[in-house]
């Protein structure tokens, strides 16, 4: 039996200026990058708490799809 490779994006954040950030979605065929100012995303990011942490990620990349064409 072959390896699975997961197809799920990876999500990362760069601070790059007063209150904002640039989150980048890595997919296996492209990157998709959106700007936010949404503080309350990134703290959610941010979290201890797990579930939180994946609800926000999962928020995230929904945003980042829109933005991008």
């Amino acid at each position: 039996m072959g390896k699975f490779q997961s197809s799920s994006p990876k999500l990362t954040k760069a601070f790059i200026g007063y209150g904002h950030y640039q989150l980048t979605v890595t997919y296996s065929d492209c990157v998709k990058t959106a700007i936010t100012g949404n503080m309350e995303l990134i703290d959610r990011l941010n979290s201890d708490v797990e579930k939180e942490r994946e609800e926000a990620i999962t928020e995230a990349i929904a945003f980042v799809q829109k933005q991008s064409f």
